[in-house]
Order: C-alpha cells, then sequence, then structure tokens
C-alpha cells in the first residue's frame, strides 16, 4: 500500500506533465537596428498582459536567437532589455490554431531610456560571483501558507534541511544566517529558518563569512565558516507584518507562538516567542550545553537517525532582535533570547564492543530526562570615527541551568564463537544539576590610511567560562564468570565538578599594496588560554549514611595554561578574473598542564609553520573556481588532561594524560560553481581532504570483563576525504518543474588503541538524494524526493565486526489550493533500514496532512485542522559507531495526535494593509530594463 501511493503521487505529476504538451511558444533574433549585428546575453522575458507577472525568461545566443517554449494559451508581451538600448515590449499571443509566434528579426534601438510605466525585475534564478550564490526566491515559488523560510530553502539546488533542522549548503554546515546583512539573534540559524516566513525573502546568498579583521584588510585569515544571508523584499523594510498562531489537540498536544516584524529603514525590531510540547525546538543544540563540565571524552560518530526527534520535548522560548543607526556614526545590533525545555526519552539500545581476542555485547534499557534554562544576550556596535576609521565592538553573556536524571539497566555477554556467556550487569541511577556561564568580549579598531590598500587594524578579545556541577551516582555492578554470579559491588558517591576558562588576546594586522592589484600583509596574534578543574568526589560512609568519604582517586585540582605567539605574512593579488592569496606564519607555544594536588607540572613547547594558499578564478558570470589550503593545530583540552579517573558511568570509565601533544592538520578543499543562464542548469561540487598529526585518540583497556577504561593519547595515520557534488535543471516539458540530485561520499581512517593494540577505522558513507520541485497554476505545489545512503566500518584489529548498513527513504510534500481558499497539504516519509542488529531494522511511513481554510479580510486568518503520524508508525532508530565499538539505539517518538490552529497575519506595510496572494508571496513583477 505504501509503494502503491508513492506510486500514485508520481503518476499524478506525469498526468500534470502530460497536459503542458500543448503548450506554445515564442522565438525571435535581436539585433541592432543600427548596424544590424546581432545582440547576445540580452535579458528576454515573457510577462502576462493581465498581471504584468513574470511568466519566464532567457538569454539570447551568440547569433541573437531566444527561444521560449511551454507557454500556456493567453496574452503576453516580451520585454528586452539590453544595456546601452530602449527596452523592447511587444505584444502576442498564444492560441491553440497557431501555438508557435516567431517574432523574426527584432530591431533593438540604441540611446536607452528608462521605461517608466513597466518595471522587470531580475528575475535570474542563480547567479555566482565569487564564492557567493545568490538563488532568486521568486524562482522557487511556495505556495503554502504560512510558509517559513525553511520550506523555501528545501527547495533551493544544492541546499538540504536535516530532520533536526540543520541547514547545509553544498554539504557545509550554515553556522550562521543574516538578514539584510545583520546578525538574527546571534549566531543560531534555525531562529531565522522557523521564524521568519518565506513570503519576506527575495534572494538567499550563501558563502563563507570571514572574520572583522579579514572582512575590513581583504586578507583571508583562515576564519571561514558557512553563512546566508537573507535579503529582505522592498516592500518588507517598511512597516508592520507577522503571524500569531494557537493549536490545540490530543493528547493535551498543544502549540503557540508569535513571530511579529517593525521595519523602518534602518530600524528593525523583531520579536519572536514559541511554546509548545510537539518537539518543534527552533534553535540549536549549542543554547543547551556550555555547562556538563568532565565526564567521558569517547569521539563516537552516528548516522541513520530516522525520527523527527528522539523523547518527548516541551519547550518555552522568547527573544528579541533589534538594529538600528543612530545618528550618523553608530551602528547596533542585539538581542536577547530564552529558552526552557524539557525532554524524557526511554531508549534500548544493542553495543557490541571489540578487542583484540574477544567480543562483549551489551543490551540496555534507559530512561533520561533533562531540564535546561537558558539566556543569551548578544550585542555588535560600530562606531564609524570618520570616513578612515572605525572601532567594532561585539561582547556576548549567556547564562545556563541544567538538570538530568538517568536511569540504566545493563547486561553484557562475553563471546565466544557461537556461544555467549554473561559476564556483568549492573543497575545505575545518576542525577545532576549545575549552572554556567559564558561571556565574550572583541574589539576591534580599523583604520584606513592615505594611500589606497594601506590599512591598520587591532583587535583585543577576552573570554570567561565557568560552570559548577553537582552529581549524585548510585551503581550496582554484578561479576560472572561463565554466567555465575562471582561478586558484587556497589559505588555511591557524590561529586562536585568546577571547570574555568579565562582567555584573552591580541591581534594586528598592517596591509600595504604594492601596486594597483598587490597588497602584502603583516600580522601578529597573542593568546593566553587558562583553564581550571576542580573536581571533588565522597563516598557514602554506610556507617553514617552520609558522603563524607574523599575519594582521593577521584578528587583532583588541575591547571592548565595554552599560551601562544604567531607572526605571519600574507601576499594577495586582485584580477579581474582571479585572485590569490599565498601565506605563512611561524608559532611559538607553551603548553603546561599544573597537577596542584599532587604538585606536579608537566611543560611542553611547540614550533610550527602554517603555510596557506587560496585561489578563485571567475571563468565567467557564472562560473567560478576555488581551491584553499591551511595548515592547523588543535590543543587538548582540560578534560583530556586532567589524570583523574571518573567512574560516574561504571561500566565505561575515563582518564586524562597530561602528556598529551597538540594535533596539528593539513586541509585543503576545491570547490566549483556554475550555473547555465540560458538552459538554467546548476553544477556545484566541492571536495575536502584533511589529514592529522600527533591527533588525539582513545586507547581503551579491560579493567574487567565488560568494564573498560578509555585514555586519550597521539596518534598518526588518521585523514579524511569528502564530497558533495549537486546538479539541478528545468525539465522541459514541464513547466514550473526542476530537478535536483546531490551525491555525497565520506570517507574517514581514524586511529585507536585497544589493549595496547593500533586499530585503524575505515568508514565510508556514500548517499544519493534526488528532489523533483514542480508548481502548477498558483494552485499544486509538489515536492518528491528519494534517497539512498550506504555506511560501512572496516577494522583492522578486528575484521569479524566489520559492518555496513543501508537506509532508502522516499518523501512526497503536496499542497493544493481549492476554490475558496481551501488548501490541503499533505507530506509522507516511507523510510526502510536493513544491515543493523536484529530488532532494529525499521520499515514505516510516516504521514502528515492538513486542511485549512484562508478567510477574514485579505486572508489574514487560517484554521487549520492536522494529523501527525496518520499511521502510528513513527519510528526513531540510529546507529552510533566509535573506535571499538558498534550500537544500534531506540528512542521514544512521539505518536500520532490530532491539532486545530488558527493564524493570524499581521501585513501592514506604510501604512496601509496589503493584501495577500497565495500564500502570501506577491506574485506581480516590476522590470528594470
Amino acid at each position: 500500500m505504501k509503494k502503491l501511493v508513492l506510486f500514485a503521487l508520481l503518476l499524478s505529476t506525469c498526468f500534470l506533465v502530460q497536459a503542458q504538451k500543448n503548450n506554445g511558444t515564442v522565438r525571435g533574433t535581436l539585433k541592432d537596428s543600427a548596424s544590424k549585428q546581432a545582440l547576445h546575453d540580452a535579458t528576454v522575458s515573457v510577462i502576462r498582459s493581465a498581471d504584468s507577472s513574470l511568466i519566464s525568461f532567457t538569454l539570447s545566443s551568440n547569433s541573437g536567437f531566444f527561444e521560449i517554449k511551454n507557454i500556456a494559451a493567453g496574452n503576453y508581451f516580451v520585454l528586452v532589455s539590453y544595456q546601452g538600448f530602449k527596452t523592447l515590449r511587444r505584444p502576442f499571443s498564444i492560441i491553440a490554431s497557431a501555438p508557435v509566434t516567431d517574432l523574426g528579426a527584432v530591431n533593438m534601438v540604441q540611446d536607452y531610456k528608462m521605461l517608466g510605466e513597466v518595471v522587470v525585475k531580475d528575475e535570474v534564478p542563480i547567479k555566482i560571483k565569487g564564492d557567493t550564490i545568490s538563488y532568486n526566491a521568486n524562482a522557487f515559488k511556495v505556495l503554502k501558507p504560512n510558509a517559513t523560510a525553511e520550506d523555501l530553502l528545501k527547495k533551493l539546488p544544492g541546499v538540504q534541511i536535516e530532520k533536526d533542522g540543520t541547514v547545509k549548503a553544498q554539504g557545509e554546515t550554515v553556522q550562521k544566517i543574516y538578514v539584510d546583512g545583520k546578525e538574527f539573534f546571534g549566531n543560531d540559524p534555525k531562529l531565522a529558518t522557523k521564524n521568519l516566513t518565506a513570503d519576506m525573502i527575495d534572494h538567499v546568498e550563501v558563502y563563507d563569512d570571514m572574520s572583522e579583521q579579514a572582512k575590513f584588510s581583504g586578507i583571508d585569515d583562515g576564519s571561514r565558516s558557512r553563512a546566508m544571508n537573507f535579503k529582505l523584499k522592498k516592500d518588507k523594510n517598511k512597516g508592520v507584518f507577522g503571524r500569531a498562531f494557537a493549536g490545540y489537540g490530543s493528547d493535551d498536544r498543544y502549540e503557540t507562538g508569535v513571530s511579529a516584524n517593525y521595519f523602518k529603514g534602518a530600524t528593525k525590531l523583531s520579536v519572536i516567542a514559541r511554546s509548545n510540547n510537539t518537539n518543534n525546538i527552533g534553535f540549536t543544540a549549542n543554547d543547551q550545553i556550555g555547562i556538563f563540565g568532565g565526564g567521558n571524552f569517547l569521539k563516537s560518530g552516528s548516522t541513520g537517525s530516522s525520527s523527527a526527534g528522539s523523547g518527548i520535548t516541551k519547550n518555552n522560548t522568547a527573544g528579541i532582535n533589534y538594529s538600528d543607526l543612530w545618528g550618523k556614526s553608530l551602528e547596533i545590533t542585539s538581542s536577547y533570547f530564552f529558552n526552557n525545555v524539557s525532554n524524557a526519552n526511554i531508549s534500548s539500545s544493542y553495543r557490541q564492543t571489540f578487542f583484540p581476542d574477544s567480543t562483549v555485547n551489551r543490551s540496555q534499557q534507559s530512561f533520561a530526562g533533562t531540564s535546561n534554562n537558558n539566556h543569551r544576550i548578544n550585542l555588535r556596535l560600530t562606531y564609524f570615527i570618520d570616513s578612515f576609521s572605525s572601532i567594532v565592538y561585539t561582547p556576548g553573556i549567556s547564562f545556563q541551568k541544567s538538570e538530568s536524571h538517568r536511569n540504566d539497566s545493563t547486561e553484557s555477554f562475553a563471546v565466544d564463537g557461537d556461544d555467549m556467556f554473561k559476564v556483568n550487569d549492573s543497575r545505575s541511577v545518576r542525577n545532576s544539576i549545575g549552572d554556567g556561564l559564558n561571556w565574550t568580549n572583541n574589539l576591534t579598531y580599523r583604520r584606513k590610511l592615505a594611500k589606497r590598500g594601506r590599512t591598520f587594524s587591532l583587535s583585543l578579545s577576552n573570554t570567561y567560562n565557568n560552570s559548577d556541577r553537582d552529581g549524585i551516582s548510585n551503581s550496582r555492578i554484578g561479576m560472572f564468570d561463565n554466567s555465575i554470579k562471582t561478586s558484587d559491588s556497589v559505588i555511591n558517591q557524590i561529586s562536585n565538578q568546577y571547570n574555568g576558562t579565562k582567555n584573552y588576546g591580541v591581534g594586528f594586522s598592517y596591509t600595504e599594496p604594492l601596486s594597483r592589484d598587490k597588497v602584502i600583509e603583516f600580522n601578529y596574534n597573542y593568546n593566553n588560554n587558562n583553564n581550571q578543574s576542580d573536581r571533588e568526589v565522597f563516598d557514602l560512609d554506610s556507617t553514617t549514611g552520609k558522603y563524607e568519604i574523599k575519594n582521593v582517586q577521584q578528587t583532583n585540582l588541575f591547571e592548565n595554561l595554552n599560551e601562544s605567539n604567531r607572526f605571519g605574512t600574507n601576499f594577495r593579488v586582485v584580477k579581474k578574473r582571479y585572485n590569490y592569496q599565498l601565506g605563512v606564519a611561524a608559532q611559538r607555544t607553551l603548553l603546561q598542564s599544573n597537577n596542584l594536588s599532587k604538585n606536579s607540572i608537566v611543560e611542553q613547547s611547540f614550533t610550527n609553520l602554517f603555510p596557506t594558499a587560496l585561489f578563485n578564478y571567475q571563468f565567467a558570470r557564472s562560473k567560478n573556481f576555488r581551491f584553499d589550503y591551511r595548515g592547523r593545530t588543535n590543543q587538548p583540552t582540560v578534560t583530556q588532561l586532567q589524570p583523574i579517573r571518573d567512574v560516574t558511568n561504571p561500566l565505561y570509565q575515563t582518564e586524562g594524560n597530561p602528556f598529551l601533544k597538540q594535533e596539528y592538520s593539513n586541509n585543503f578543499s576545491v570547490h566549483y560553481n556554475f550555473f547555465d543562464m540560458v538552459k538554467f542548469k546548476n553544477y556545484f561540487f566541492r571536495v575536502s581532504f584533511a589529514n592529522t598529526y600527533n591527533k588525539i585518540v582513545n586507547s581503551i583497556t579491560q579493567i574487567s570483563k565488560g568494564v573498560q577504561l578509555s585514555r586519550p593519547v597521539n596518534a598518526n595515520g588518521a585523514y579524511n576525504v569528502s564530497g558533495n557534488f549537486n546538479i539541478g535543471f528545468p525539465i522541459n516539458k514541464m513547466k514550473g518543474g526542476n530537478f535536483n540530485t546531490s551525491t555525497i561520499i565520506n570517507y574517514v581512517r581514524d586511529v585507536s588503541f585497544a589493549e595496547n593494540v593500533k586499530n585503524f577505522t575505515n568508514s565510508l558513507n556514500i548517499g544519493e538524494y534526488l528532489r523533483l520541485n514542480y508548481t502548477y497554476k498558483e494552485k499544486l505545489d509538489v515536492g518528491l524526493s528519494a534517497s539512498v545512503n550506504y555506511n560501512g566500518a572496516r577494522y583492522t584489529l578486528n575484521q569479524d565486526n566489520n559492518n555496513a548498513f543501508y537506509t532508502f527513504a522516499y518523501s512526497a510534500d503536496i499542497s493544493y489550493t481549492f476554490p475558496k481558499e481551501f488548501i490541503l497539504s499533505t507530506d509522507a516519509d516511507y523510510t526502510s533500514q536493513s544491515g543493523l542488529t536484529d530488532g532494529f531494522n525499521q520499515q514505516y511511513f510516516l504521514w502528515n496532512a492538513s486542511f485549512s481554510r484562508q478567510f477574514l479580510k485579505s486572508n489574514r486568518g487560517e484554521l487549520k485542522f492536522s494529523v501527525f503520524d496518520i499511521l502510528k508508525q513513527n519510528r526513531s532508530v540510529s546507529r552510533n559507531y566509535t573506535d571499538n565499538y558498534v550500537e544500534d539505539v531506540q528512542n521514544t517518538v512521539l505518536r500520532r495526535f490530532f491539532m486545530l490552529t488558527f493564524t493570524y497575519k499581521l501585513n501592514k506595510m506604510g501604512g496601509r494593509n496589503m493584501p495577500m496572494q497565495g500564500g502570501g508571496t506577491n506574485r506581480s513583477f516590476r522590470a528594470l530594463p
């Protein structure tokens, strides 16, 4: 039945394609009326006469020829614009008896003059300029009412939205989203994608963001991160707009929220608030961490998760974002954000842990409950002293408080051929409560000197973090020999963990032009990072019933100092079609670990060279190539260095290593972006390679059967290769349809030790993602997708534990607008997993649907009835893997519920109420010649 539903969806789309075969065509050849020479790369648009909406456009070929197909019957005009010539407007009609209109030779007249009555906007779907990809939102229509920015991003070639809302562009995670170039609630992308509506956005720009100093000097300092900028439509830059909604459903499910915006010139004020118990979080996990000091530092990977969220989550959030220009010299952007999140999850897992001569299998049942409160304040002040000098100050502060409760029940078995023998079982209860403070300051002074290209900048930074956490752990461990119990042990203790960080740094940069297109930079950076970890553990005194026996092995006061001085120089050349940068830096690092509890100091020093090379080539206005190489170091954390035993999880204990060295990695990447403006085809690919020397890895030993100790050590031999390839193109016989495919390949070779034997873990992930988007007559919006993902891991230590699994997923997202503003929306996901542990392989069909009606003046109101998980089949299964184990986990998920929701839209621009069309997107266009 599930496959028949998907087949029916595909078949219905094919019928719609067939229905368009009788559409018409307009063609012609553009020439200069004076010289009779052909005009190439002129923009030719087809505009509907009735409402001046853009139907399609193309560019003329080298011979001046243009042709636009798949035009429905009706009256239109051709609008031709070319720099230096008058804009030409010529009417034509498509009728069944004459489906082809041949305009023949179309003569363009020189002495360009602005056409006043109709202005056409640039409707090119994709533009590529340097490393920036700009998507025209109007070319990727979202018809669904109240659609969010996230709904729009799902339609963009090369952009993917993960199940948890994480945004990826060309395979890289987007770490920050700007709105009209200004920060929006700091560095949290989800607050923009889930709270801004799609009809607000004019263009989406994807690029690599750089530091303040790099933006000012033009010299890349290596601090790149993937970012997006939402450029708002001009009619959204003045007035008040937003929406409020409230819904209640079965099982006491509820969701309510408001998003309001006031824009007037440089003044932009946004307010958001949301409360729900439907697993709709709407912000990143960064707001829930930062106070869990200490603990396990095992690396882990996780793939194949198949749910919209694990556990049942209640969420309350509120925030305000404000940006403005005060006077002529002070620019401000600020935000405050609060969230309160609680989650309850029951999970079951099966773990296979292997060593050189043995394997231990473990089954576990767990209950985990967490609660987190977070307050976050961000501020950015830019003061323009004069036309040559400015100061940028960016402080930030956050406060966090959290509680966690966890109950585990575990059984472990040793594997001997086809036989398994019980080696231990355990019951444990772990509770903790803690709070934290994070405070950062960055101050940058920038000065342009008299000579063009000569600049000076000075930056100061400091960070202060601390967390204080109290915990109680009560565990009983039973040990077995050939399934016969031999002993029982109890761990009952309380702990206090304090972590503190004090960091300050100074940076200096000076650029000197060597010629008009060449510049050299000299820079210096000093950084001082001081970390402190104070851990106290007390065991229960059974005679007094109090926790007053100090556990000396697990109690420790530890300090770590990391101090570095770095000198560097960069040479940059900028030509019309290409630019490149070559540089080198030398850094001297002091790493000092002070075990105050034992009066022991370990001091190390390192000298490193950091070469850099960047090359950008712009083949054409929509074709770009970039190469990037950088060397980097990574310092061990205080948790990895502190030499104490942590037995909070008695079966998986950890211990730090004060003799760790810093890591050094080489990082290469290649990017290629291309968009064919005539055929509307796009190609994006990114390939990267990195290898790491002295990588900090885990050395794992068995204390006893089923009980392991992990200790970090340095090792060589780790590297990874990744690639992301995207192709997109329109379907010629399906006007309003486009197809996108994305291929990902990741290969990771990691290193670890088990019982002092070196182990290489070779992991391969290959995925293929296909998506078809189709929009028909402003009524039907269809998105169909299919994906297959292969994950395999091979171990040199114990090849019997090599494993592989597959995930197949098919999705459909359909919205149709009926007469009188009734709207039917449905989305369906079919997921199949194979290769996991018996009992964890899954096949399920997640189907959601809603029926709504828009009403009130200008369709401001919407009443919607929705059903989540109609077939009650939702699942959450994932595979985790580390150096010496593979684990399959199944979590609690939200199951079927019904909800009735009322939404009210406010859209008052320039003092007038603006009518909403379809899903709220403004469909009429003005064209510039």
